[in-house]
């Protein structure tokens, strides 16, 4: 009796540490998904995470049958994020040369021509050379691509450059004319200003920045389960979720 009683609870405790040891491996198996706001690629939809970059993620994630958690954040803090932390995805994300030894990138998502953005009304600010905007104000975010092209330029903060959260903070800026310009892609635009119910064409496109002309990627932390990562490259090798260009 008493051995029977024995290989029963034997038993039972073998199935619940087989069960308990399964269930963190599902949990160790999501993946943290992080992007910053940029309407029409992400943006958010009744408080979740949207747009159409951000249904090209979920496509491939659910084909490759990998939970995951999707949050939004000022451009830095996404980046750190997906920079130290495990299993976390980014996007979008140019793949720079500072950046390419950094990450894992995984596919296109988004295709970009950012250029130079102003109120419509400003007629003074009409340039047609890059080299005139030492004379001018520009906002940014914060340790984005944009940022780094502008401290390149010579740009001085607090004087020609005013650093800004996330694109929400810059467009604020450029809506009550505290700054001359923002950095933004043209087809962005009209989402950015649906998302304050405002006219389309109370901003526009001035100039094209070339060295900003970029593809925005989906990429994985550098120490991604190796599991997940042989999944999600799988399903992108047999699927074609590419955008094309604009």
């Amino acid at each position: 009796m008493h051995c029977c009683l024995i290989s029963f609870f034997t038993r039972y405790l073998v199935l619940g540490i087989l069960s308990f040891s399964a269930n963190c491996l599902a949990e160790n198996e999501s993946l943290q998904v992080v992007t910053e706001l940029s309407p029409p690629y992400q943006t958010i939809t009744k408080n979740q995470v949207s747009g159409s970059a951000t249904q090209l993620v979920k496509d491939i994630l659910s084909a490759a049958e990998i939970p995951a958690s999707f949050d939004m954040y000022p451009w830095a803090r996404a980046y750190a994020k997906a920079l130290n932390e495990p299993n976390t995805l980014i996007y979008s994300m140019a793949k720079t040369t500072q950046r390419s030894e950094l990450f894992h990138w995984l596919f296109p998502v988004a295709h970009y021509k950012f250029g130079l953005v102003a109120m419509s009304a400003r007629a003074d600010l009409k340039i047609k050379n890059l080299n005139q905007l030492s004379n001018f104000v520009l906002a940014v975010q914060r340790d984005d691509i944009a940022h780094h092209w502008a401290i390149e330029q010579g740009l001085e903060e607090g004087k020609h450059l005013i650093i800004c959260s996330d694109i929400g903070c810059s467009w604020q800026l450029l809506l009550k004319n505290k700054v001359d310009f923002i950095v933004e892609s043209p087809e962005l635009i009209d989402s950015m200003l649906a998302k304050y119910s405002l006219p389309t064409n109370l901003a526009e496109y001035v100039i094209a920045i070339p060295e900003l002309e970029l593809t925005g990627y989906l990429a994985a932390n550098k120490n991604i389960d190796t599991k997940l990562l042989r999944k999600l490259k799988l399903t992108i090798k047999n699927k074609d979720l590419s955008p094309k260009k604009k």
